[in-house]
């Protein structure tokens, strides 16, 4: 059975020691940590200060009710009452049950439009990271160069070499190198390597161009495959990050449609059109509660069916902010662990420090992205705030 949510201070501390120590293990003097931080203590004592006023007004309501209750209980229990005094009884003890229902059920609804409220905070927060993210993925020049750097043939060095064999070969035995062969590296590293054994070559100018040549090809050769991965997983990264936005707006539509806000995402966060939509909130509520058109608490009248209606309007829209948590946190953490891997493929390249002056510059560029992306996904998108069971509580309230 759902209950309602009490006031829990407690937990507040706890999940900002648990971000602290989340920041000090993935960055200890990133500023995004602090801004994460921050974000989560303000969104937490936010709720908390938002909730108590709530909290407070229906546990005293809630508390008269069964007072009076009790009190009934034992006046009916009294010897001698009379059969009248009895059935008046009853029937004032039956009107207070049915208050009380009304009452858990009508403060059920505020409290469960505060969670809404909270969540579409959420689905703002969650589509900014990813639209971070998918900045980020297509500033990527590095990685967008990758089939560039492992093919010998876009590399100076190696284009100056090619071209002086080849016209020593054409000169020698009237052989041009195909074209099939320059968009290969294997076929290009095998043509050039017996290039410079058959083409007579002088000792001096084969020992200057043997070393350039001999890394760009090994590193080439060695580092196709791995590149090669880099480069389809960075683009499978980029769209299914492409999906999740995607996914992201349809999921503020429909949140947004059970209160009747039609406007997209990003239609409302251009125009920050968010106060309209916590208004059309206010009047759907206010509308099941009765308290459209009334001036005084004692002459508004909840409608039991809209009560139930937007109760399970609004509570559809949690889950399904809850279900989308846990699947952006699935994201980030596959995020992270590709990136972990090609962190390891970049610096597996054994003959790096021999070959440094002739590598190409995309190649350190290359590994410091990979780096800087890593620690973001390890803390800009890892955001503790979206994560672990305080704020799914804080979204579906306490459960027994």
């Amino acid at each position: 059975m759902r209950t309602l949510p009490h006031n829990t201070p407690v937990w507040i501390t706890v999940v900002l020691v648990l971000v602290s120590g989340i920041c000090l293990q993935a960055s200890p003097d990133s500023a995004v940590c602090d801004t994460t931080q921050n974000w989560i203590g303000h969104f937490l004592l936010r709720s908390e200060a938002d909730n108590a006023p709530l909290s407070l007004q229906y546990e005293v309501a809630r508390s008269q009710l069964r007072a009076r209750l009790r009190q009934i209980d034992t006046e009916l229990d009294e010897p001698g009452i009379s059969p009248g005094e009895g059935f008046r009884l009853l029937r004032e003890r039956l009107r207070a049950e049915e208050q009380l229902r009304e009452t858990e059920a009508e403060y059920q609804l505020k409290f469960t439009k505060m969670r809404y409220r909270k969540a579409i905070e959420i689905i703002k927060m969650l589509y900014e990271k990813i639209l971070s993210m998918d900045h980020h993925f297509s500033s990527l020049k590095a990685q967008q160069d990758l089939l560039k750097i492992s093919n010998p043939h876009h590399y100076p060095a190696f284009q100056e070499v090619r071209t002086l064999l080849e016209d020593k070969m054409k000169k020698k035995f009237n052989f041009t190198m195909p074209e099939l062969m320059r968009s290969n590296p294997y076929l290009s590293a095998a043509f050039s390597i017996a290039g410079m054994m058959m083409s007579g070559t002088e000792d001096k100018d084969r020992k200057e161009s043997q070393e350039k040549i001999a890394c760009i090809l090994d590193f080439t050769v060695s580092m196709h495959n791995d590149l090669n991965v880099i480069y389809y997983e960075t683009g499978y990264l980029r769209d299914a990050n492409l999906t999740l936005r995607r996914d992201c707006e349809a999921l503020f539509s429909d949140c947004s449609r059970q209160v009747g806000y039609t406007i997209t995402l990003e239609g409302c966060r251009q125009s920050d059109d968010w106060e309209r939509l916590y208004s059309l909130l206010d009047n759907m509520v206010a509308k099941a509660l009765g308290e459209q058109g009334t001036t005084s608490a004692s002459t508004q009248q909840s409608d039991p069916r809209l009560l139930l209606k937007a109760e399970t309007n609004l509570q559809f829209a949690i889950d399904r902010v809850v279900m989308f948590i846990t699947r952006y946190s699935d994201f980030v953490n596959q995020g992270a662990e590709y990136y972990k891997k090609f962190a390891k493929i970049a610096d597996s390249y054994e003959h790096e420090k021999t070959c440094e002056s002739v590598l190409p510059d995309e190649f350190r560029q290359l590994k410091s992205d990979i780096g800087q992306t890593l620690e973001k996904f390890n803390s800009a998108y890892r955001m503790p705030e979206v994560q672990g069971s305080r704020l799914k509580d804080m979204l579906y309230g306490a459960s027994e």
